[in-house]
Parts: C-alpha cells; structure tokens; sequence
C-alpha cells in the first residue's frame, strides 16, 4: 500500500490541478462572453465611441470584470458554465438598464450611493414607474435561462471540492479586493487617465461604461471625507467676517412668534423660463403673490430628481458642495442629530412637524428628520383615504392636512409640507381631467411627446398653484401671524422638453434655478423685496422674515448673505470658499461650541481676536 500511495497522490492532485486549469480556461471564456455582451448594452458602446479595436476591447473587458468575477463565482458553486453566464449577466444588464434610466431621466448615471436608495423603503417602487417592460426583456430573460440552467444544465465535472474551493476563494479575494480599490484593480482601470471626471459623471459614464464609473465613485467619493476641519482656518474665516455679523446682528425676538408654513413643492418652477411659454394661466397665484412679497430666484444642489440634496440643504444650512462625492445626504451625514433650521426653532418653544403624503423610510427621512429636529412625522399612513392625483396624493390632500394640524392656540408652530404631485414620470398620469388636460396650452413647436409631457406636467403645476393660493388666503385671515415660505425643490425631467425649446438666459436645463416666495400676516412689514439665492441660505432668510433670533452659524450667513461671494467666490452653485466649507463640515458634525462661535463673531473687527479653544470633534459624528 505504501508503495504505490505516493504515485496515487501525484495522479489525484495532477487531476485536480488540469481540472482547476480547466475552470480557469472557462472562467477566461466567461468574461470574454461578458465582456461582448457590455460591447452590446453599455453607453459607452451605444453612444457610438470606440469601434472594435483594441481600446474598445479593453474597455469592454473593463466593464465586464465585475460581473465576470460573479460569474467565476455561481460557476465554483453550481459548477455550470451557462447558469453562471446568464445569472452574471442577468445582474450586469440590470444595473445597465438601471444606469440609462437614471441617466435618462435626471441626468445622472447610476452611482454607488443609488444602491442604498433602491433598497430603502419605497425606493423601488418610486423606480419602477419609470421602467418600460421592454427594457427588461434582456436582464429578465437572462435570469430565467439561468434558473433553467441551474435545474437541468449538467455539471461541467465532479470529484474533488478543492478546485470549486481554489476559484470560489479567487473570486471572493478578487472581488472584495476591486471593491476596496485595492492599488492592483486601481492601476489596471487608470480611472483618473481614462476618462474619470468626478464633476461630470454622465460625460465619465459616457467614456468608461457603467461598471468602472460604478468603481471610480466607489474608490474617490463615495465615502464622505471624515478628515477632522481644520479649526484654525475656520475662526480665520469667522474673524475676517465679523464686521459683516457685526453690522448685521441677529435678530432679538421682542414679538409674539409667529407660526411658520413651509411648502416645498415637487418639481415647481416658473415655466415661462422656458422659450415660447407663459406661465400666467398655470400659475396664476404665483404670479400675484410674487408681485408684492419676498421672493426671488434660488439655486439648487440637484436637477430633476434628488429632492433631499436641496431638503437638507434647506432644513441644515449646509452647502452640499462641502461635500464632494455626498449623494444622499440623508444616508451619507445625517447619521447623528445635529444643529439645523428645526432646531432652532424648538429651542424657542416651537413644535415640529413634517408632513409628508409618500413613506416616511423613503430617502431615510423618518431617521434623518427627527435628527434635524422634527418632533412629529406624518407621512402614508395619515393620507391612507387621501385622493390621488395621477400617480401620487394629490397636493389639495396635503394642504388639507396643513390646515387641520395648524392650531389658534398653544406654542408655535413650524409646519414643513413636503408635495409629491408634481413627481415625474410625465408620460403618464392617470385618471387626470382630460378636459383641463387638453385645455393646455403649449408650444406648436414641440413633437408629440414633449407636448404631452409638458400639458402633465403643468396640469400638476396648476395644481400646486391652487394650493399655494389657497394657504396664502388663510394665512391672510388669520389673527395669530403667521409666515408661509413656498418653494420649488428642482426643476422637472422634462428633457425633451427643454431640448426642444430651451430657455430664454440662454443657460442650460441644470443650472435653471426654482423659485420661493413668502407670505405673512405680520403688519408693518416691508413686503416687496427681492433676493436671489442658494438653498442652502434659506433658513437664514426665513428666520429674518419670521423674526426669530437665528443660532450663531445661519446669523453669520444671514451677515454674508448681502455679500455672497465671500461664501462663493466663483459665484452661485459652485464650491464654497475653502474655509467656509470647513465651517460647515464642521457644522454638520456638531463640532462647534455655539457660544464661543458666537464671542467669536461679535469680537470687534479692529481688535486681535483670541482664537478660541474648540471642542475636540469625535469623529464618528458624522463626516469632518
């Protein structure tokens, strides 16, 4: 026995490693079949970029490792070659698809924090009204041959588990190793010399493809940055500015404290922006509002979707643009409480509540809200009889709301309605008057498409107008004062649209701003005012308008609000001066003594200023 044990071993393990070369061989052919199949579905191909030559192969190639290295995996499992292809590319042709729809619709290719967001509650669904069956033929036919492959393909070979083992335990390093970023994965993609334009991510998708865009984010941003602000510079920064606060001191309170309104409105602009549209007969109460009140223009961190960019820019007072790579802020920052415009109003006696006719774990904000302060959250279940209008809760259904829960009597109260009417998809909205429908005007000039979404979209605009009328009518009646602050969160995905017509600036569809506009019942108020702004000051602007004392940081923005470039010296919607985003990397990890940033501003200009000694910032509070 002994004598012939050792030959006997040779031959097993020579036939366990022809068997691994064998694995290997088809796991080679595995991606080459992939990476035909991204040459097939990918923008970068369909956009009509590299031909079949040898960058275009390497491109492919590229798009296919991750999926390939699934593949290696139900391959080392199930041991059966088809079933591997069709569930790897199954998963690739889905994100694919989800990518050109993303893209489609906002503008934004998919991204690693988009993940998250399908996975939370009412993500999906909110997703699927955008999906054509016919996009999913490919992905939904690759499953099931791999569900039939699975049942009755027969196993490539048997016997020893080692080599399953050896290309199981390759594919896992491999994979865990891409996406950690290791230096091997980040020296064969060469992002930042392939095309990688961490700014532009539809222009990058368009170069890379899917899968290495997916990578680069995943490698560079999509971690916030958790590198402490550095405090010295901050203080620098409020020293230089506080002749501005100083001129500019926050307001004392020495008034009964009015109850506050907000109104952020799905997708509202003002259309007559667009060329060839007026927008008087859809908004009519707009129109008549802004005439004699505070209003004016406001930029925004997001287009055509991504309402939480601009709700937390709003609600926090932080520019996202602090933030480089932040999609989701919500997910991303808002993992503690932290100081915000709720916040403050509850430290003068205010009550808080978000009303909200769509799932309260949709964007996280059951979470993230009540870390910003809101003490109350009524969401889908309080609109569970609410009449819809098109696809979501009709926006009559939440000012209904809105006026049942504002009371004459008790502490002020801060209300923020969040509408959901006016969400896109523009294709279809049923059940619609099709008499007010047709009765829309809109430019001869578009096709037949633009024209339908353009009538759907302004029929619910139309709507939203209603509302805004009817509340400025009751904040008008009311004895107890009373500030309403209406806006729009981001332009619509009216792409067509605005192709077709584009806008009278001349400036492109993203970079369009949303209107506000406030109404109040508080007399011996000047009304008429304008000022164009970023999102991100108005909380600051709305205590102004409200009379309540703001907390040391938005009173200094409210200072340097007359001056904005001192917070964006490259002008609106661009990064903010390096150490006012330090300030506010600062503000969202709660890393700021408020009474020191406070002695700190009101230290007189010509005096030397005394850095103060901050709190040390714990760094699992958030992004510093």
């Amino acid at each position: 026995m002994t004598l012939f044990s050792t030959p006997f071993r040779r031959i097993r393990w020579g036939v366990a490693v022809a068997v691994m070369l064998s694995m290997l061989a088809w796991s080679a052919l595995l991606l080459v079949a992939l990476a035909v199949l991204a040459y097939w579905l990918d923008p970068a191909f369909i956009a009509g970029a590299p031909a079949a030559d040898r960058s275009a192969i390497r491109l492919a190639l590229l798009n296919a490792i991750p999926a390939a290295l699934i593949a290696m995996l139900v391959f080392a499992l199930s041991r059966r070659l088809v079933a591997a292809f069709a569930i790897a590319g199954a998963l690739y042709s889905a994100t694919v698809t989800a990518s050109s729809l993303k893209l489609a619709q906002l503008g934004m290719p998919l991204l690693p924090a988009d993940f998250g967001f399908l996975g939370t509650s009412g993500g999906a669904a909110l997703f699927s009204h955008y999906v054509d069956f016919a996009q999913l033929v490919v992905p939904i036919g690759l499953l099931v041959i791999g569900v039939l492959a699975l049942c009755f393909e027969p196993r490539s070979w048997n016997g020893s588990p080692v080599p399953r083992v050896a290309l199981g335990a390759i594919a896992m390093t491999a994979a865990i190793t891409l996406v950690a970023g290791s230096s091997v994965w980040r020296a064969t993609y060469d992002g930042w010399n392939s095309g990688f334009e961490p700014w532009s991510p539809a222009e990058t998708v368009a170069r890379m493809g899917v899968a290495p865009t997916l990578l680069m984010y995943q490698w560079e941003l999509s971690r916030p940055d958790r590198k402490p602000p550095d405090r010295d510079r901050v203080l620098e920064f409020i020293a230089e500015h506080s002749a501005a606060f100083a001129a500019n001191a926050s307001v004392e309170a020495n008034h009964t404290l009015p109850d506050i309104i907000v109104v952020q409105s799905e997708s509202f602009f003002d259309t007559a922006r667009m060329n060839g549209v007026s927008s008087e007969d859809a908004t009519p109460n707009f129109h008549r509002l802004a005439a004699r009140g505070r209003v004016g223009d406001m930029a925004v961190p997001t287009f055509a979707g991504g309402t939480i960019r601009t709700e937390f820019e709003v609600l926090s007072g932080v520019p996202l643009a602090a933030f480089p790579g932040v999609e989701y802020p919500y997910f991303e920052l808002v993992d503690e409480p932290m100081p915000s415009l709720m916040s403050v109003l509850v430290e003068h006696g205010y009550t808080t509540t978000v009303l909200h006719p769509n799932d309260a774990g949709f964007w996280n904000r059951r979470d993230a809200l009540a870390r910003l302060g809101a003490q109350r959250f009524l969401a889908l279940p309080e609109f569970a009889d609410a009449p819809k209008s098109g696809l979501f809760i009709a926006d009559s259904a939440l000012t209904d709301r809105v006026l049942a829960e504002i009371d004459d009597d008790g502490p002020p109260q801060f209300l923020f309605a969040i509408s959901i009417e006016a969400h896109g998809p523009y294709e279809v909205s049923p059940g619609l008057d099709a008499a007010a429908l047709a009765a829309i005007s809109v430019p001869g000039s578009l096709d037949e498409y633009g024209q339908r979404t353009l009538r759907h979209f302004t029929y619910h605009i139309a709507n939203a107008d209603r509302e805004l009328g009817r509340l400025a009518e009751f904040v008008m009646r009311r004895e107890r004062p009373t500030v309403l602050l209406f806006y729009g969160d981001h332009l619509p995905g009216l792409h067509s649209t605005f192709a077709q017509l584009g806008f009278v600036d001349g400036r492109e569809a993203r970079t369009q701003p949303v209107p506000y506009l406030f109404v109040d019942n508080i007399s011996g108020r000047a009304k008429s005012r304008r000022e164009d702004i970023a999102s991100w000051m108005l909380p600051s602007v709305l205590l102004e308008a409200a009379g309540v004392p703001a907390d040391a940081y938005l009173a200094l923005v409210g200072a340097l609000r007359s001056n904005p470039l001192a917070m964006q010296p490259d002008g609106p919607g661009t990064r903010p001066e390096p150490r006012f985003a330090e300030l506010a990397r600062l503000r969202v990890g709660n890393g700021v003594d408020a009474g020191e940033l406070l002695a700190a501003l009101r230290s007189p200009p010509e005096e030397t200023i005394e850095v103060p000694q901050l709190p040390p910032v714990n760094s699992g509070q958030g992004p510093n």
